[in-house]
């Protein structure tokens, strides 16, 4: 092993969160490296949307100017896998897949999460282009479009009534699994003239990345302008749990006022926080939790009382 050296901060995820809380520390005059595998959730959507004074940004070209500010103020950026964690407060132990160790009196875990995509075939041809997960993103693209909403537990009818807000004209799609509906929840959607479909879909088509209609498996077919899929998503890395930090029943990890976990000396900013899954709520947790993080580092030679 090779020792790379004693972080103040080590940010491990470099999306919206990890970069602007990397940002933030090097302003504060932190020593701070990041560490990003350089997967993003959101590699295959074709903008950001909504961030203000940046009008539908691709998420790539997004994170390079995120990561270029944040080089430019003093923090290290490095496309690496971190293998394993450990340690404690002041003391913490990051090891990448080549073997080199990196200390840190600080972690702040930016990790996000992974989603389950349905395997239909065809998906992957308009997934980021017209099939999407995150209704807040996408949804204002399908205005008063006919929408699938491929999924099957308990909140696929939560996720409709939310997709109401862009239109009405919407159809539940199992992919051949018996959806988890209690009554309440389908009175709901009959209330909205929402249909379950149950028929398993045999593949999806359409053309440059626009799709066209779902072809079931009796040969029948019914087209759509657009799709969503809702069925489960977990944490984009084992660390959280590895560390001891605690999470609730959906894998989000438990923080405080300044983004520190149950896990002293260890925060979270981004996706694997509590809270809605967008671009520009990770960037201000990322800042949010850099504040936390350098008010902790302050020597108590500084604070009074």
């Amino acid at each position: 092993m090779t020792y790379g050296g004693m972080y103040d901060v080590v940010v491990i995820g470099g999306g919206p969160a990890g970069l602007s809380g990397a940002l933030w520390l090097a302003r504060y005059g932190r020593k701070v490296r990041v560490f990003d595998r350089e997967e993003p959730r959101n590699a295959d959507t074709w903008a950001v949307h909504g961030y203000p004074g940046r009008q539908d940004i691709p998420p790539a070209e997004f994170r390079k100017l995120v990561r270029l500010q944040a080089v430019d103020a003093g923090a290290e950026y490095e496309p690496a896998c971190v293998l394993r964690v450990s340690g404690e407060k002041d003391n913490f132990e990051v090891e990448l897949d080549d073997g080199r160790v990196f200390g840190a009196r600080r972690l702040l875990l930016a990790t996000g999460l992974r989603d389950i995509i349905p395997e239909i075939p065809g998906l992957p041809d308009f997934y980021g282009k017209s099939i999407w997960h995150c209704p807040d993103c996408d949804g204002p693209s399908v205005k008063d479009c006919k929408v699938g909403v491929i999924g099957w537990g308990r909140q696929i009818a939560a996720f409709c009534m939310y997709m109401l807000t862009w239109t009405d004209r919407l159809t539940i799609l199992t992919h051949g699994h018996p959806p988890d509906l209690e009554e309440k929840a389908r009175a709901a959607l009959a209330r909205w003239n929402i249909p379950v479909r149950e028929d398993v879909i045999d593949r999806l088509e359409g053309r440059d990345g626009q799709v066209e209609c779902a072809v079931f498996h009796d040969g029948a077919s019914e087209d759509f302008d657009a799709l969503f899929f809702h069925v489960a998503s977990g944490p984009g890395a084992s660390f959280p749990a590895d560390l001891g930090c605690q999470a609730d029943e959906e894998g989000s990890l438990e923080i405080d006022k300044d983004h520190e976990t149950t896990v002293p000396g260890v925060y979270a900013a981004g996706d694997i926080t509590p809270g809605s899954r967008l671009a520009i709520r990770a960037a201000s947790e990322g800042v949010r939790a850099a504040i936390g993080l350098h008010k902790s580092l302050i020597g108590d030679d500084r604070r009074i009382g």
